[in-house]
């Protein structure tokens, strides 16, 4: 189950970024679902259709979306993957969020400029009925009441944090619930230097998460389990666009973890899916290439 964020995402593709007050012609377009949950949601119900192909693909988004033209596009990719949809934002006319996105093709590197959904903050079910037959659970925070709900009321399933950066208002409240921390290296409280990762990692283990990653971008991921710290390499080779690489890390290692792999092994096998993902441009075109057999 994947809680947070659904944004339509119109993403550009240029050789190099624009310079101001001028007119530059895309290469490629992609227009689609976007945002930290979606994306890992998307990821998710993507590797158990290729692990078990014809099956139900078992994966639920809990979001908002509403009743604007311009969530249709969001609502029928995220079908088209077979997600459950629980859309806390059910007739609400509000645009929902949207992202533009230029992705640099020579360096790799995207800019992007958003209306994150700030200003949705949609009531949650009140009844932990779209928990019933997960196995783990995902929240971004950035609709922080169905995030606080989805934590508090997961019990004995595993609670996973996407942590992009951090957000004083959500995260004091709901690390204490949180099982997994998987946060970029940005994620840290204003108390602390977030380059000194270890003091960030030792932070959130105190806060709640008994599992603890950071991302570095194209550097080794650092982890902490209650065991000892250790690191997992992250292929740069060929890498082309990074556009949604985080989020898809993020729903592969639901996957994995969810397949029983222990915390280290999930890690490398996701940054592997998340690596092969950038090597194409958007964040679906890399599905129409992978092989599912190569991560061993």
């Amino acid at each position: 189950m994947f809680v947070g964020l659904s944004t339509l995402d119109l993403s550009y593709t240029v050789d190099r970024y624009p310079v101001e007050d001028t007119k530059t012609r895309a290469g490629e377009l992609f227009l689609g679902a976007g945002g930290p949950a979606a994306n890992a949601a998307i990821t998710h119900a993507y590797l158990s259709h290729r692990r078990l192909p014809g099956l139900a693909r078992g994966t639920g988004l809990m979001t908002a979306l509403g009743s604007h033209a311009l969530a249709q596009p969001i609502r029928t990719e995220l079908q088209q993957f077979g997600i459950q949809i629980w859309d806390e934002a059910a007739g609400d006319a509000d645009r929902p969020p949207v992202s533009s996105i230029v992705v640099a093709s020579e360096t790799g590197t995207r800019t992007i400029v958003s209306t994150d959904g700030a200003e949705r903050d949609p009531y949650p079910p009140g009844e932990p009925y779209y928990l019933d037959d997960a196995d783990i659970v995902l929240v971004d925070g950035h609709y922080p009441r169905l995030a606080f709900e989805a934590a508090g009321l997961a019990g004995g399933i595993p609670v996973v944090l996407d942590g992009g950066r951090w957000r004083e208002e959500v995260h004091r409240k709901l690390l204490p619930d949180i099982t997994i921390a998987i946060c970029s290296e940005k994620f840290a409280p204003p108390e602390l230097d977030s380059g000194h990762i270890d003091e960030v990692i030792d932070f959130l283990h105190a806060t709640g998460p008994r599992l603890v990653a950071i991302t570095r971008g194209g550097r080794s991921i650092r982890y902490s389990t209650p065991d000892g710290r250790g690191e997992i390499p992250v292929a740069t080779d060929g890498i082309v666009d990074t556009l949604g690489a985080g989020d898809i890390l993020h729903g592969a290692f639901c996957y994995f973890s969810a397949l029983g792999e222990e915390f280290p092994l999930a890690l490398r096998h996701a940054a592997e899916v998340a690596s092969f993902s950038c090597r194409y441009t958007g964040t679906r075109e890399w599905m129409r290439h992978f092989d599912i057999q190569s991560i061993r």
